[in-house]
C-alpha cells in the first residue's frame, strides 16, 4: 500500500473521507469528482464504446448530484445511489471489454428492455392501442457483473435499507437513521464513482 503522500488524489480523497466523515466533507469530495466527470463528458460518437462511456458518465453525474443533495438525509437515500453505482460499475466493465459488447448494450439490450416493459403494459392494459415494437433480438439479456470484494455486502445492505424490510421498519434507528451506515455508504459512493471514472480514463494529476 503506497504511503499517503504517494497516493493519487482520487485514492487519497477516499482515505481522507474515511478518516473524517461528515456530510459537508462528503459533498466537497463528491463535488471534486463531479468536476472531473464534467471534463470527461462530451458528445463523442467516434465509436459505440465512446457513446456507451459518455452515457454511463452522464448517469453517474446525475447520481452524484443526488448524493450531494441527500447527504444529510436518511441512509436509504445514499443506498439508492450506491445501488445504481454497483450496476454502473458492472456496465462500465462490460462495455470496456470489447467493442461489440458496447454495441450490444446500445442496441440489443435497449430493445430487450423496451419489449419487457411493453409486455407488462399490454398485460396491465389489455386492448390499449400500443404501437408495435421492433423484433426482440434472440440474444440473451446481459446482467452487469457485480465486481469487488465488498460488493455482495454493499448490495445486500442497500437492499435492506431501500426496501421496507422488517429490519428497517422495526428498527429505523439501527438502519436508515444510523450514522455509521450513512458514513459507510458515503465512502462507498465516492469510491465507486472514482472506480468507474478511472475504468474509462487514466487520470494524470499534476
Amino acid at each position: 500500500m503506497p504511503e499517503a503522500e504517494e497516493r493519487p488524489y482520487h485514492i487519497q480523497a477516499v482515505y481522507d473521507l474515511q478518516a473524517d466523515y461528515s456530510p459537508d466533507h462528503f459533498r466537497c469530495a463528491v463535488g471534486e469528482c463531479r468536476k472531473v466527470v464534467a471534463q470527461l463528458i462530451a458528445d463523442d460518437d467516434r465509436s459505440d464504446q465512446q457513446i456507451a462511456r459518455v452515457n454511463i458518465l452522464r448517469y453517474l453525474d446525475l447520481q452524484l448530484s443526488r448524493a450531494m443533495a441527500w447527504a444529510d438525509g436518511e441512509a436509504d437515500l445514499l443506498a439508492m445511489v450506491l445501488r445504481s453505482e454497483i450496476e454502473l460499475r458492472g456496465w462500465a466493465e462490460f462495455v470496456s471489454e470489447r467493442p461489440e459488447q458496447a454495441t450490444k448494450v446500445l442496441n440489443d439490450e435497449v430493445v430487450i428492455d423496451a419489449h419487457e416493459l411493453d409486455q407488462k403494459m399490454r398485460k396491465a392494459f389489455p386492448g390499449a392501442p400500443f404501437a408495435a415494437l421492433p423484433n426482440v433480438p434472440k440474444a440473451k439479456r446481459v446482467e452487469p457483473p457485480r465486481i469487488g470484494q465488498t460488493v455482495d455486502y454493499d448490495f445486500k445492505l442497500c437492499s435492506k435499507l431501500i426496501h421496507p424490510s422488517a429490519l428497517m421498519l422495526n428498527h429505523p434507528e439501527m438502519t436508515i437513521r444510523n450514522d455509521d451506515h450513512k458514513a459507510y455508504l458515503g465512502i462507498e459512493v465516492l469510491l465507486y464513482a472514482w472506480v468507474i471514472v478511472t475504468r474509462f480514463h487514466d487520470l494524470n494529476w499534476l
